[in-house]
């Protein structure tokens, strides 16, 4: 279905057949209600999965519904929200900050990147609880990005998220495709799927698909579009660059750490294991390894 004529004139997407952006039109069913709702001191949190696959379009799934529930809020309530690039975080800290700065009824975006650790997880749950406990109260709307679904804490997978959308590729390798699961959908997936990571365990709600074009719903359409999208690309493409740099400053420190380590280990045989995990702050067999590595690096 299309909507949003006025906002998205011919010329202003990709492949456009008549004026206004395309939504499929069961998922935009769905999320009407938490454009309806919203209003019952509510906070709705989407989640958009790649089925544990990278570049399949969650992040550009993700500006389509954030757009279309913009426009939905702001024709139900009465509301002049916009949703652009800035209303996009890389990071969670970005997001705990300035969330609280934004006004009612307001869809934020919470792009966490593709290189998601467990550990990554526990630092992000406790992040979104600070943020629920500062914008409940704002009736906020968090669309949550993650290469998986079965790498979210519990909580946040069964109790506080209500619904998941899984994108996937379709035939080889085509983008535009996605599963719907529901609160009850939602929670037998990841009770049944999170051993083997398998999406195939439960049907989904329904299938749809999307198209491949970022939408941002701004003032001054459809002039201002390009430009959102060429600041949302920019700050993915900085946040991408700033992660690869993170990675060689660890790989850096690991590689210190353990040259530092093998070094005094030999110097000082008498400390014990517990105690060189409790001053280099790794655990034993991480220790037993790079003891290992550095034998086979030296016969």
């Amino acid at each position: 279905m299309k909507y949003a004529e006025e906002f998205f004139p011919m010329g202003s997407l990709p492949d456009q057949r008549t004026p206004g952006a395309y939504i499929d039109g069961t998922l935009a069913k769905n999320l009407d209600v938490y454009a309806k709702k919203i209003k019952n001191d509510m906070h709705f949190l989407i989640i958009i999965t790649g089925n544990d696959s990278v570049g399949n379009g969650k992040s550009t799934l993700a500006t389509q519904i954030g757009s279309y529930l913009t426009y939905r809020i702001n024709e139900l309530h009465n509301t002049e929200n916009e949703f652009n690039s800035s209303d996009v975080y890389f990071n969670s800290k970005e997001l705990t900050i300035n969330s609280i700065e934004k006004p009612a009824y307001k869809i934020q975006q919470l792009d966490e990147g593709d290189d998601l650790t467990t550990h990554g997880m526990k630092e992000l749950a406790v992040r979104l609880k600070r943020y629920f406990r500062k914008c409940r109260q704002l009736n906020q709307i968090l669309i949550l990005i993650l290469p998986s679904f079965f790498e979210l804490p519990k909580f946040y997978a069964l109790a506080r998220s209500h619904c998941l959308i899984n994108v996937k590729f379709g035939g080889e390798f085509e983008r535009g495709y996605f599963d719907f699961y529901g609160p009850s959908s939602k929670k037998k997936l990841y009770l049944k799927g999170k051993r083997e990571w398998d999406y195939d365990v439960v049907s989904s709600d329904f299938s749809g698909v999307f198209s491949q074009s970022y939408h941002f719903l701004t003032a001054n359409m459809p002039e201002q579009l390009k430009k959102e999208i060429n600041k949302y690309k920019k700050r993915k493409f900085d946040d991408t660059r700033d992660d690869h740099i993170v990675q060689l400053e660890e790989a850096d420190k690991k590689k210190y750490k353990k040259e530092l380590f093998l070094e005094l280990h030999e110097k000082m045989p008498f400390v014990t294991m517990k105690q060189w995990t409790e001053g280099f702050l790794v655990t034993e067999m991480t220790l037993y390894n790079w003891i290992k590595e550095h034998k086979r690096e030296n016969t």
